[in-house]
């Protein structure tokens, strides 16, 4: 009679334990849990844990504390002798997160053991992009970063929501980690169209089947690129002076007429002839020509050829300038940019 009182008394406290349990706030629940195995109470830490785990929806454990129930809830199941249940509890941990190690300071060697046995056989790998990446021009890519729990083949393709593959990815081994890029690119080169996407990761067993998959959504919307603004033109204080200002013109003209009068008068001077020839009237209208044409010259402005050559030189840079601004202008109109939000990771199926 004896035994069959206490085990009438062990159902009663489990019945009661998980009573309390349910009552209590799930991450409540794991922190009590902790602390019944911390206390060797084995039995104890078993209802707490898994009434955590239990809860859904809203109030559901986030995954920082579903793996921290995960981890205690299969130390205790090995206390408990219960070593197949600890093993798949840390399976199912190491689904939900890949790149989790066993704290060897916590726990002991026999979990810490457990633990690296099962690591070897899951085969799982976390997805990591970022938030929200822009593509174009032929350099930017989404960045996607793997963990894996442990050596095995991967797929990872971008697909519709219904399915259909739209470019392969990679195809391949994983081992701790694996960084790949896709260029927002379908298979046959061309920009994907705005919409949403998944990312999926696969992994494989040894047969080659689909053991896991796991999934980013992907929301896509093409953008153009802002054209850029036109040079404005040099300012007017960057120009030099083109001309110098012009004289009264009286010195070209005194010249022309002391040039006639030379003509004119120096011959008979010197000859003693008051008839000038018909030579010397010619010269003397070449002079006055030339007395004229100097006036005139000297009165307008003198042209400074190098000013005009460097302002030109300026007015040249500019409009180079002004035309290699068109041209990218017209490129990043035909460009065609991707804006890529990603969404949390989802895991396809329950871990």
């Amino acid at each position: 009679m004896r035994p069959a009182r206490l085990a009438a008394a062990a159902a009663v406290l489990a019945l009661a334990l998980a009573g309390a349990a349910r009552a209590q706030n799930p991450a409540a629940q794991v922190t009590h849990g902790i602390t019944a195995y911390q206390n060797l109470d084995y039995d104890s830490a078993a209802v707490l844990l898994r009434a955590a785990l239990a809860v859904p929806g809203p109030t559901a454990l986030t995954d920082s504390d579903r793996v921290r129930a995960l981890v205690y809830l299969g130390a205790t199941e090995l206390y408990r002798d219960r070593r197949d249940t600890a093993a798949a509890l840390f399976g199912r941990l190491l689904r939900i997160d890949p790149r989790y190690h066993i704290d060897q300071l916590v726990f002991p060697p026999e979990v810490s053991g457990l633990f690296q046995q099962v690591r070897l056989i899951t085969r799982a790998v976390a997805v990591v992009v970022p938030a929200d990446t822009e593509i174009g021009g032929g350099r930017d890519v989404l960045s996607i970063r793997m963990y894996a729990a442990t050596f095995h083949p991967i797929d990872v393709a971008v697909l519709r929501p219904g399915g259909a593959r739209v470019r392969s990815v990679y195809e391949g081994n994983v081992g701790d980690s694996l960084q790949v890029t896709w260029d927002g690119r379908a298979t046959d080169g061309s920009p994907v169209d705005s919409g949403r996407y998944l990312l999926q990761a696969d992994s494989r067993g040894a047969d080659g089947h689909v053991v896991r998959s796991v999934a980013i959504p992907l929301t896509i919307s093409r953008v153009k690129r802002d054209t850029l603004p036109l040079p404005a033109p040099p300012a007017a204080s960057l120009f030099k002076p083109e001309h110098r200002p012009g004289g009264n013109g009286v010195r070209g003209a005194v010249a022309g007429a002391a040039g006639v009068i030379a003509v004119l008068a120096l011959p008979s001077l010197v000859a003693g002839g008051f008839h000038p020839s018909t030579d010397r009237l010619l010269v003397a209208a070449g002079f006055g020509v030339a007395g004229v044409l100097g006036f005139h010259a000297q009165r307008g402005p003198q042209p400074i050829f190098e000013n005009i050559a460097a302002n030109r030189t300026l007015r040249l840079t500019w409009q180079h300038q002004v035309d290699s601004v068109h041209a990218q202008n017209v490129a990043r109109r035909s460009e065609v940019r991707l804006k890529v939000h990603a969404g949390p990771l989802q895991i396809l199926g329950t871990p």
